[in-house]
């Protein structure tokens, strides 16, 4: 195993298609709407469970949180966790997101654990409009045939930003591996390609980019989610398509290069339908970050 000894910073970029990337169950499940800026923005906790369920799904990973309503207690007896350490061990989402654990022994108090990967709301990158559309069900009963009446809350579309953090000394204390990193990341992009359910239908992953900053460096830029915007010949609003917007990063490029002493390599995946520009002119990401030490991901 390879311990996590570098700090490093996640952005990731995503987008939904007539969709509810993220309902609020005491706003009758409308998607999550800041109505001073006409933003979307969508919950850190959202984004872990996306990860959650592809980890526990595709490499069968034990879960601290299933998605099911368990008491703690339960949990620990469940697991046969002994103690703190032994809830690090058997739970991948605990050595990444950190966990409240109730003590084994009668009385004790319970246990916090600080998750080393840390993320923001994410928000769109530009105005949403949303959407009420009214559709009907009928179904049969024994004597006769009903028809009942619905409206479906959701967002012809919408680019997303989430922006995190994964601290190397929070990680000594959970014994995150650089191979949980890597599941995460895989998580992040391929857990989001696979959330096909009728209301998160359409949910593509843009851009991920890890900044891995060098093993000694306690300190990260912050914010790259606000240093990147949409620029799209349409109105906010207007957009449809990923194809109708590009996303400039002129900024991103220039707070990483002032940083390029401290950063080690950039990680990153970038869908090929995905348009990246640099003082409005369109390039790849190679072009614009080869200035660093890229590593490609892959899955």
């Amino acid at each position: 195993m390879n311990p996590v000894k570098n700090r490093s910073e996640v952005l990731f970029i995503y987008d939904v298609k007539w969709a509810n990337p993220n309902g609020d169950p005491l706003d009758e499940n409308r998607p999550r709407f800041d109505e001073e800026t006409s933003r979307l923005f969508v919950t850190d906790v959202r984004l872990k469970r996306t990860v959650r369920d592809y980890l526990a799904e595709y490499y069968n990973e034990t879960l601290w949180v299933t998605g099911e309503a368990v008491v703690p207690e339960e949990r620990v007896k469940e697991l046969e966790i002994q103690d703190v350490s032994d809830a690090c061990k058997k739970c991948i989402d605990i050595r990444l997101f950190g966990a409240v654990i109730p003590q084994s022994k009668k009385g004790a108090m319970e246990s916090s654990i600080t998750g080393p990967v840390q993320f923001r709301y994410g928000t769109s990158l530009h105005r949403v409009k949303l959407m009420t559309i009214q559709g009907t069900a009928a179904f049969a009963t024994k004597d006769s045939k009903q028809r009942s009446f619905r409206e479906d809350q959701l967002v012809p579309y919408a680019l997303i930003a989430f922006y995190g953090v994964i601290n190397q000394n929070s990680a000594k204390f959970t014994g995150l591996t650089e191979e949980d990193v890597s599941k995460l990341l895989e998580g992040i992009w391929m857990g989001t390609k696979n959330l096909i359910t009728r209301s998160k239908m359409e949910h593509n992953p843009r851009l991920l980019m890890r900044v891995v900053y060098k093993e000694g460096v306690n300190y990260h830029s912050g914010e790259l989610d606000y240093l990147v915007k949409v620029v799209s010949e349409k109105e906010d609003e207007e957009i449809r398509d990923v194809s109708e917007l590009k996303l400039d990063v002129t900024e991103l490029k220039q707070v990483l290069e002032s940083l390029k002493d401290k950063i080690e390599r950039i990680e990153y995946s970038v869908d090929n339908r995905f348009k990246l520009a640099e003082n409005k002119e369109e390039k790849s990401f190679e072009e614009i970050f080869g200035g660093f030490q890229l590593v490609k991901l892959e899955w």
